[in-house]
């Protein structure tokens, strides 16, 4: 098995904007030594995202980073992926480091860049709404917790399906790649009512979603009925949100 620290960088659209991008992956095999960095090839997307942004320049700033991580600039030995990841403080920041363990045959550096960077990967090349939920429930396993069954009672004792449950945290992921967002808003009402609900049994409701979209009106009217009653993340954010819950 490799013991593994990685983490994701993200782009900010200015300094003290919390609108962000995930444009690369760092990857350091403990084990080995090995370190890698991964960046999109996706730049249209890059480009929608911040259209102020020089593309040219971020190239460069990326494939630079590629250069220093994946070459002998630093001790071989000692490289130290917090260290590092600490100067980024700017337009550009990395997400705290996180730790995973991988056999020594799995290919994580494809598996969890397609996790974070997804939709830089052409729908056939992702990963599959059960690989990204099984390497989410891995990613969260790190801190030795344990999951119980994805059921809860609700208000009317009724069973409430999450896609994980930790602790007293209820965790349901939402897709909205490709999705009339429009015809999602009862369903968010519902969800947003059922989590209410479980406050009263002191179940704290985390929902995570994917944001490609460009109804970005119907995404943010999405968002605000869920934030009513619980906590919503972009996949990416949630993670390391649930991380630092059960540390």
């Amino acid at each position: 098995m490799y013991q593994i620290e990685y983490a994701a960088l993200k782009y900010y659209n200015s300094v003290i904007s919390e609108e962000c991008m995930y444009i690369g992956m760092l990857f350091h095999n403990l084990t080995t030594g090995q370190r890698d960095f991964r960046y999109i090839s996706n730049f249209s997307r890059f480009q929608a995202f911040d259209d102020e942004a020089d593309v040219g320049f971020v190239k460069m700033y990326l494939k630079g980073i590629k250069t220093q991580i994946e070459t002998n600039i630093f001790n071989y030995n000692n490289f130290s992926i917090a260290e590092y990841t600490r100067i980024y403080v700017n337009e550009f920041r990395f997400t705290n480091v996180m730790q995973i363990e991988v056999g020594e045959k799995e290919d994580y550096i494809e598996n969890l860049t397609k996790l974070y960077l997804k939709f830089d990967f052409s729908k056939k090349k992702r990963l599959s709404n059960s690989e990204e939920k099984q390497y989410i429930k891995r990613i969260l396993s790190t801190k030795n917790i344990e999951f119980s069954s994805s059921q809860v009672k609700g208000g009317f004792e009724e069973d409430v399906v999450f896609d994980y449950v930790i602790g007293n945290i209820a965790i349901k992921l939402f897709s909205f790649k490709g999705k009339n967002l429009k015809k999602i808003i009862p369903t968010a009402k519902h969800w947003s009512f059922t989590a209410y609900e479980l406050k009263e049994k002191n179940i704290q409701v985390v929902f995570l979603y994917d944001s490609l979209t460009e109804d970005i009106n119907h995404l943010n009217i999405i968002i605000n009925i869920l934030k009513i009653n619980a906590s919503v993340f972009q996949i990416q954010d949630g993670i390391n949100y649930l991380l630092n819950q059960i540390a």
